[in-house]
């Protein structure tokens, strides 16, 4: 509807009249109005905007701004009647036709009032919503700021147009100015105008290859921030199963391929599965029994799903040991009606922690509570953790079980747990180690029916290797009918099965042969047992990078840590008798050093995602194959390139060659090749570091029976000569502060030489020459110092190259003769 305004005489009123004609456009029409929306040809809503090709068959000059027309119509009325009031007051009103059209007028004012009066409310109903949205629109983008890691905007806004049509198709105009109050507020700048804000295709990842596994769209946005672009070989063949068939998995696949995900994503959809029913019975259906009937629950209100969090009456009893601050009362009121989901059983603390990590990582927005219980810590700072009552508890078996047998209130509802993982079970399940673990399994299992509706999961990179008799189980097999057999792959998985209760099982075992990454490197180093130090100072300064040493022992790992903190090689230990703060900080360290020193026992052997770790150093021969393919898989994960190295001595010969039996492995490990030039000066340091560790252990043994003397000569009131005097002459002191003194200058001596040493470097890196080549060009000693600085793996693997190439030319020359 278009509406034109007419010229205005003193008797005349306004009229509206609806205008055909063309050619009048230009000069009698002033305001243009187009109401509802504009939709493009998808049904596509774009408020706020004109398109051009509506406006096509009229004037650009017609389409102008409300805002000022608005603002200044009052004043023109108000004028008008102004100049209208004295023109009516000077007529008198004399004849009764006259009377009769002021009452008319009167009427007529009356109903004008009554609308007027109308439309004051209705606008000011209008500006009150306006205000409201105004401030939601506030809060919104308050929220927006406070959240940093908030969706990205989509680009079928609003005010964005459609990429299939062309950019200069819609125009943005300005809203249309508000009148009263609300015409203040916009001139005072509170009003935003809307930005448009392109959408980068490049930031957004390909997830497609996630399709069809069953993972939940949050999960998947958490997997997308860490860079998880498509699942591992693992986590593509158990996902389906445990998601959609809801099977147990026994998953056996090589070390560093994603084993912690291939279980931590389907619990995280179970219990978010479990927490849109609002059903606490189990993750799969129970079966059916022939002959009864199942006797259905009252049935539950709509309004269920919001107070799933809220505590039955039987479970408001006050915990022993809670804090008395209001707010971890709250928080242990709030958390009571949380169920206790999921538990995952790990070996040791420190891959506790890691997989705890993982976890809280993939449910960043599920909303799921993960904690971690193990040995180590203080058992009140655990107790406060539980009374959040966590759906997931990662844990150890000992600390569990010892929190369980106190009565913590939140793990009495692990007999109803829906998932039960267990890491690296072989280690778990061995004889004579974790026995709080048996004792789990057996309040796990008290209940058949519960049993079969939990889902189960257990993982190791060892799960299918299995061992030869023991020397005295052979011995007594020498007879005509063997009292003892070898126990298959299949004997293995179905005594697990049968020990752990699984009712569902699906096994997915995708190691290869070798049982290690096929990127990884394998060699070994022949020695005396006392060169073994030699050879690993060489190789950590000829070599450097992430580097990890383990030994059988606690006191060897204790000898190498002094050793080499001697030798300036910083190392960091980690062993059971350390604390586990300092265990915990040790690892720290080492993730954030590029060049760390890791020296440690079997307790960093398993599960440990330490990135960017390129070298494994076996100090002494693993006992097992277990430990030599866990210890070696700390190197080459997630498909980058590693190297391990095997320290033997002749002692350990035996032991090596029942460990490749086991491997299965028919030729011999390759050696490191050593450049023996340089190991004069890296003995000499070595030496000087070993006499220097013996002197100050010397002189710690006599520090401490000097305070020992000294102590009980302050209880008897005694003086001893020499001993309050430092400074004084060999004369009339006793020998043994004599030999003290001298002790402590050796020390000095032998560290000032050991600095010295230690000040030059021993591999050169370059000389202030050059010299001609073959070729004719000038080498600089530079360039030749950077084109022989390979890195470990390069140099093994050149060197078993030249050991084909010799083996080649060996056999030739046999066939020649």
């Amino acid at each position: 509807m278009v509406t034109i305004k007419g010229k205005s005489n003193s008797n005349a009123k306004q009229k509206k009249v609806k205008i055909d004609n063309p050619a009048t456009k230009a000069k009698g029409w002033q305001k243009v109005k187009i109401k509802g929306h504009v939709i493009s040809n998808d049904f596509t809503g774009y408020e706020g905007l004109i398109g051009l090709e509506v406006l096509k068959d009229y004037d650009a000059a017609l389409v102008k701004s409300t805002q000022k027309q608005s603002g200044t119509r009052g004043n023109e009325k108000n004028k008008k009647r102004k100049q209208s009031k004295p023109e009516d007051d000077s007529e008198p009103s004399t004849t009764d036709d006259e009377s009769d059209s002021e009452a008319e007028d009167e009427t007529s004012r009356s109903s004008k009032s009554s609308k007027k009066a109308r439309m004051a409310e209705h606008r000011a109903q209008r500006i009150q919503k306006q205000r409201e949205k105004r401030e939601k629109r506030k809060e919104l983008r308050k929220q927006k700021k406070a959240v940093p890691n908030s969706e990205p905007k989509s680009t079928n806004s609003k005010f964005t147009p459609n990429e299939e049509y062309a950019p200069d198709r819609f125009a943005l105009l300005r809203p249309p100015a508000p009148d009263g109050d609300d015409l203040e507020q916009a001139s005072s700048g509170d009003e935003e105008v809307p930005q448009l804000i392109p959408c980068n295709p490049q930031d957004e990842k390909d997830m497609t290859k996630w399709n069809g596994m069953g993972v939940p769209a949050p999960i998947m946005r958490a997997l997308a921030e860490q860079g998880y672009e498509a699942p591992t070989q693992i986590q593509a063949m158990t996902l389906p199963a445990a998601i959609h068939g809801k099977k147990d998995i026994l998953g056996a696949a090589e070390t560093g391929s994603g084993k912690t995900l291939a279980f931590g994503i389907p619990i995280l959809s179970g219990i978010m599965e479990l927490k849109q029913r609002n059903d606490g019975s189990g993750i799969r259906k129970a079966p059916k029994v022939k002959g009864t009937q199942q006797v259905e629950g009252p049935p539950q209100s709509k309004d269920n799903h919001n107070h799933e969090l809220t505590p039955p009456p039987e479970e408001l009893d006050y915990v022993s040991g809670a804090s008395d601050e209001e707010s971890d009362a709250e928080e242990h009121n709030q958390g009571m009606g949380r169920p206790l989901y999921a538990v995952v059983l790990t070996p040791t603390r420190e891959l506790a922690v890691q997989v705890k990590n993982h976890l809280v990582a993939a449910a960043k927005y599920t909303g799921i509570r993960v904690a971690a219980i193990f040995g180590g810590l203080s058992v009140a700072k655990q107790e406060r953790v539980l009374r959040q009552c966590p759906e997931i508890v990662v844990a150890t078996p000992g600390r569990l079980w010892e929190l369980y047998a106190q009565g913590n209130q939140h793990l009495n509802k692990i007999e109803n747990v829906n998932f039960l993982c267990i890491d690296e079970t072989d280690r778990m399940v061995e004889k004579g180690h974790f026995e709080e673990l048996r004792s789990l399994l057996k309040v796990l299992n008290a209940d058949g029916d519960r049993q079969k509706l939990r889902q189960n999961f257990v993982f190791s990179a060892t799960l299918t290797l299995v061992h030869d008799l023991p020397e005295h189980m052979q011995k007594r097999n020498l007879a005509k009918r063997p009292k003892f057999v070898k126990q298959t792959v299949d004997q293995k998985i179905e005594s697990l099965i049968e020990e752990l209760g699984i009712s569902q099982p699906k096994i997915v075992d995708i190691t290869s042969s070798q049982q290690t990454a096929q990127t990884l490197t394998e060699s070994r180093l022949l020695c005396a047992i006392d060169e073994k130090d030699y050879y690993l100072y060489y190789f950590v300064q000829r070599h450097p990078g992430r580097t990890i040493v383990f030994c059988n022992s606690i006191d060897c790992v204790k000898r190498l840590a002094t050793l080499f903190g001697l030798l300036d090689c910083n190392p960091l230990p980690l062993h059971a008798n350390m604390i586990q703060k300092q265990r915990l900080k040790n690892l720290e360290r080492f993730r954030d050093s590029p060049m760390g020193l890791l020296i440690a026992t079997d307790v960093a052997a398993r599960g440990l995602d330490i990135p960017n770790v390129e070298h494994v150093i076996h100090y002494q021969v693993p006992r097992t194959s277990e430990n030599y393919v866990h210890r070696s898989g700390r190197t080459a994960r997630a498909n980058k390139h590693g190297i391990t190295v095997m320290f033997m001595e002749p002692g350990e010969v035996k032991t090596y060659v029942r460990l490749y039996k086991t491997l299965e492995r028919t030729e011999d490990l390759p050696l490191f090749p050593i450049s023996e030039r340089f190991m004069g000066s890296v003995k000499e340091r070595v030496n000087l570091a070993r006499e220097l560790d013996k002197e100050e252990l010397k002189l710690r043994r006599t520090q401490s029976e000097e305070g020992w003397m000294k102590k009980h000569a302050e209880e008897m009131d005694m003086i001893i000569d020499g001993y309050n005097d430092e400074s004084g002459s060999d004369q009339d002191e006793d020998p043994f502060i004599i030999e003290r003194r001298r002790n402590r200058v050796h020390v000095d001596t032998v560290r000032a030489q050991l600095a010295a040493l230690l000040s030059k470097p021993i591999f050169p890196k370059g000389f202030s020459f050059k010299y001609p080549t073959s070729t004719g060009q000038l080498l600089s000693g530079s360039d030749m110092a950077t084109s022989n600085g390979k890195s470990a793996v390069e140099t093994m693997k050149a060197a078993i190259e030249d050991m084909k190439l010799a083996k080649k030319q060996r056999n030739k020359r046999k066939r020649n003769v």
